[in-house]
């Protein structure tokens, strides 16, 4: 281990530049097992326990429960680096990884179910408010279905989405439900053109029992004001919920756009077109080439400069504001849309070759492709909502 990493309560915390550079290591192994990741639909085993070894796992986790509680930029930049070889065990990674980040904010005795009696326990999600339920004593009786829970079959909880208070106003009795894996059945329907090895599966729940102190109301978490935050008072768990979600679930594919990149720029050294010209001594080659490296850098750059703005905020006990968060909310919709268009683009000059399996480019594009449709990447209510408050609007959004 590098004399430059921390020690705490006896607990040896690589620097992000180890953990940076673990990921860099990690992906020729990811691309030897690219193949069978598609064709088992999910991750392997063996992806998930080396990424568990590595301590990708324990960046967001609080310190109390064996993490590293680091800045959510480390856990961002790992997973762009894991998508420049293999967006799908980004996303997973991305998407199970942001709930040791939530999981934080639940009630202490939700924390204590989950991580009790192994702090390796993961948890999948999806957040749609699909829940049906009704109030018991002490809690909700829940069932419903539920699409996109990636990663869920190396999983033991999911988070769930549901509004339990109808008569709240808005989307201001949303909710995110705790239950266990022996409450709730996975139906494998994840028949897909891109992102095949997620396992992105449906979640069904029948009459399950959720006690009070398994839900997390979402305006919680907008508000900064979750029950975790009473003792896990580390700056990044004030974060609002959904600025740290939002990214989670798009730099997968700003590391695939880089992959592709990489990927179009190894093969435009040796391809030559059907007219005897050489990919590299193209000028339209070598211009695009230029945009697109500098298209991903600056994405890079806004997200760094977002959050060096909030942590800087929250660090200090200040509020984010309100306006900041809606233009970042907007900034972070427009990342997929920018990759889709940059990586059409690869795809596009890198001819005919592009059509066949196998070619990198255009397997990178079709899982980019596959993210778009996430409700979190639809920039257009997003780029409504920002635009509207600069014309002196409310603010509509409560994922903030």
């Amino acid at each position: 281990m590098a004399v430059n990493s921390q020690e705490t309560d006896n607990k040896v915390i690589p620097t992000p530049e180890e953990l940076y550079q673990r990921a860099r290591d990690f992906q020729s192994t990811l691309r030897e097992r690219s193949k069978l990741t598609a064709e088992l639909r999910r991750l392997p085993d063996e992806t998930i326990q080396d990424m568990k070894d590595l301590g990708f796992f324990n960046v967001l986790k609080p310190k109390s429960w064996g993490g590293y509680e680091m800045d959510p930029r480390v856990f961002y930049k790992i997973g762009g680096i894991l998508g420049e070889a293999c967006m799908a065990v980004a996303w997973v990674y991305g998407v199970v990884e942001v709930h040791n980040w939530q999981i934080a904010l639940f009630n202490k005795k939700a924390q204590e179910d989950v991580l009790g009696e192994d702090n390796g326990v993961l948890i999948s999600s999806s957040y749609a408010p699909k829940a049906k339920s009704t109030k018991q004593e002490g809690g909700y009786l829940v069932s419903g279905e539920w699409d996109w829970s990636s990663g869920c079959d190396h999983c033991d909880w999911v988070f769930l989405g549901g509004i339990i208070d109808p008569e709240a106003p808005g989307l201001t009795g949303l909710a995110t439900l705790l239950i266990p894996r022996k409450d709730y059945e996975i139906v494998d329907n994840w028949h897909v053109y891109g992102l095949k090895g997620t396992g992105s599966k449906r979640i069904v729940v029948k009459d399950a029992f959720v006690p009070d102190h398994r839900v997390h109301m979402i305006m919680d978490g907008h508000n900064t004001v979750s029950p975790g935050n009473i003792i896990n008072t580390a700056p990044i768990y004030k974060l609002p919920f959904g600025q740290v979600f939002t990214y989670s679930v798009t730099v997968a594919a700003l590391g695939a756009y880089k992959g592709a990149l990489e990927a179009f720029k190894e093969y435009g050294k040796t391809r030559v077109s059907s007219y005897g010209i050489e990919s590299k001594t193209d000028p339209r080659v070598q211009q695009l080439i230029a945009e697109v490296s500098c298209d991903i850098e600056e994405m890079w750059n806004f997200i760094d400069v977002n959050f060096e703005n909030m942590m800087s905020k929250v660090s200090n006990k200040e509020k984010i504001k309100i306006e900041d968060r809606i233009k970042y909310r907007y900034q972070a919709s427009t990342i997929v849309d920018r990759c889709v268009a940059g990586a059409s683009k690869l795809v596009k000059a890198s001819g005919g070759a592009s059509v066949y399996l196998g070619h990198e480019v255009m397997e990178k594009y079709l899982d980019i492709m596959t993210v778009q449709v996430h409700v979190a990447n639809i920039s257009d209510g997003f780029a409504v909502n920002y635009g509207g408050t600069l014309l002196g609007l409310e603010n509509t959004d409560i994922f903030l």
